[in-house]
């Protein structure tokens, strides 16, 4: 089975090369066939005007057979004529024209056939090489005996002129069609010159050098849109690749710190024998950075499957406002410095997975606990605000940098350490995790800081009813 080639430029050239192909051939056939039909006609007419003139000196007498010699002398110069009717039931040649005896067409006279139509009727046929063209004309004489016009003229002119056009034909459609592939292959190629070069600069651009961009080639073409959407995607894999880098830092040194803290209780325990109470302190902080370490693995592991689009989401009326009221007795049992009020006037509910509005809600909590002082106040409002429910989870700590406002929500991201008022290190992941819930029930997380003091999150999820 035959492959077209492979490059797109072979391929359009071989189009251009077929499509012209088809039309010359088409009009090679189209222009041959009217040639030789108006030839033809140009001997026809002639040959129609001769039958009319024989026909009329017919008519001039009752029979064929009483023709004068005037007659008979007049029929003599209309060329190669022969004239048959009926004598006795059988059909005879009664008349032939001293052009016609001596032309060698005469005894192919008899291989024509002797029926009668009602129509004049033309006929080429070949003899020993020469084209000829027969008419034959139907006549009735005034005695009532039928006959035939027979005229006929050589063709020999035409089918030169024919053999010509042919020739011409034969040697031009070639000719036409080769022109037609190496002008495709030439266009095809100043066509996608601009496509060979964003390819030769898409190869030299990988993941060490992203920040490089394809150049435009300034005409807002196919090329243009390809090599623009080329850029945005560089641009995303830019954002993609740094994003990796940075999550791959982060989470290297987030994950050093607590290994090395564990190394070195290990080795201070080990180094000379301790007492039973120093051994337990020592295996108290070990436990404490191991559940930091699982921590932070069980929460890279979650975005990891999150990205993957691994976690489902369950789709269920959950009312927010008692999530809420629950969640904060829950952290008040634990006998917090910090007062903790929730402010929740009416019945609130939204359609969504209630473990993971629960871990937004204590994930919101928990990054505000640690940022307020004690003896500080952080307080839950859970509202309606037309086709959304609202969260607002506030704070009264040192508030948000201006500078991280727009990062707080990026994987492993933390403020300056000395806002934190709380003992225990946040592994920077929390209100990523929070981020990507709330999106994920199609709403918006977003972080303000207050006049007075403090940071405001606002989280907005759409109503059951805007929902379904």
């Amino acid at each position: 089975m035959m492959r077209l080639p492979r490059s797109i430029r072979s391929r359009l050239a071989l189009w251009y090369c077929s499509a012209l192909a088809v039309v010359l051939i088409c009009f090679g056939i189209l222009v041959y066939t009217t040639v030789r039909h108006r030839l033809s006609l140009h001997h026809d007419e002639p040959l129609t005007a001769m039958a009319k003139a024989v026909q009329h000196i017919l008519n001039e007498q009752e029979d064929c057979h009483t023709l004068t010699p005037d007659q008979l002398g007049t029929l003599d110069q209309l060329g190669k004529l022969v004239l048959v009717h009926e004598d006795g039931g059988e059909h005879q040649v009664f008349y032939q024209s001293p052009e016609m005896a001596r032309n060698p067409l005469a005894p192919a006279v008899e291989t024509l056939g002797w029926d009668i139509s009602s129509e004049p009727r033309f006929i080429t046929f070949d003899y020993r090489g020469t084209p000829w063209r027969v008419l034959s004309m139907p006549y009735r004489s005034k005695a009532g005996r039928r006959g035939v016009i027979r005229l006929m003229a050589d063709l020999g002119d035409i089918e030169e002129t024919l053999a010509s056009l042919r020739l011409a034909l034969f040697l031009l459609t070639p000719a036409g069609i080769l022109l037609s592939a190496l002008g495709g292959y030439w266009l095809s190629g100043r066509a996608l010159a601009p496509v060979d070069r964003v390819v030769r600069m898409a190869q030299r651009i990988e993941a060490s050098n992203l920040n490089q961009r394809l150049p435009h080639p300034g005409v807002e073409d196919e090329i243009g849109t390809l090599v623009e959407t080329l850029n945005r995607m560089i641009e995303r894999l830019e954002r993609s690749f740094d994003g990796m880098k940075r999550f791959t830092a982060d989470a290297s040194h987030e994950l050093r710190s607590p290994l090395a803290t564990l190394r070195n209780t290990i080795d201070v325990t080990l180094e000379k024998p301790r007492t039973v109470e120093v051994q337990r302190q020592a295996l108290e902080s070990m436990g404490e950075d191991v559940d930091r370490l699982r921590k932070i693995v069980e929460d890279l592991l979650l975005l990891a499957r999150a990205d993957a689009g691994r976690l489902l989401m369950a789709r269920e009326v959950v009312s927010l406002d008692e999530l809420a009221r629950g969640l904060a007795e829950t952290y008040e049992s634990r006998g917090l410095d910090v007062a903790l009020e929730v402010c929740a006037p009416e019945r609130v509910e939204v359609l969504g997975d209630e473990r993971w509005l629960y871990q937004l809600v204590g994930n919101l909590l928990d990054n505000a606990l640690k940022f307020t002082p004690p003896k500080g106040l952080v307080r839950v409002e859970v509202a309606r605000s037309q086709a959304f429910a609202l969260l607002e989870v506030i704070d009264s700590g040192p508030g948000i940098p201006e500078g991280s406002l727009e990062q707080i929500f990026e994987r492993f991201h933390q403020v300056d350490p000395s806002r934190t008022l709380s003992q225990k290190q946040g592994s920077g992941l929390g209100l990523a995790i929070a981020d990507w819930i709330v999106k994920s029930h199609g709403g918006r997380i977003t972080a303000t800081n207050e006049p007075g003091g403090g940071a405001r999150f606002t989280v907005s999820l759409p109503l059951p009813e805007e929902a379904g």
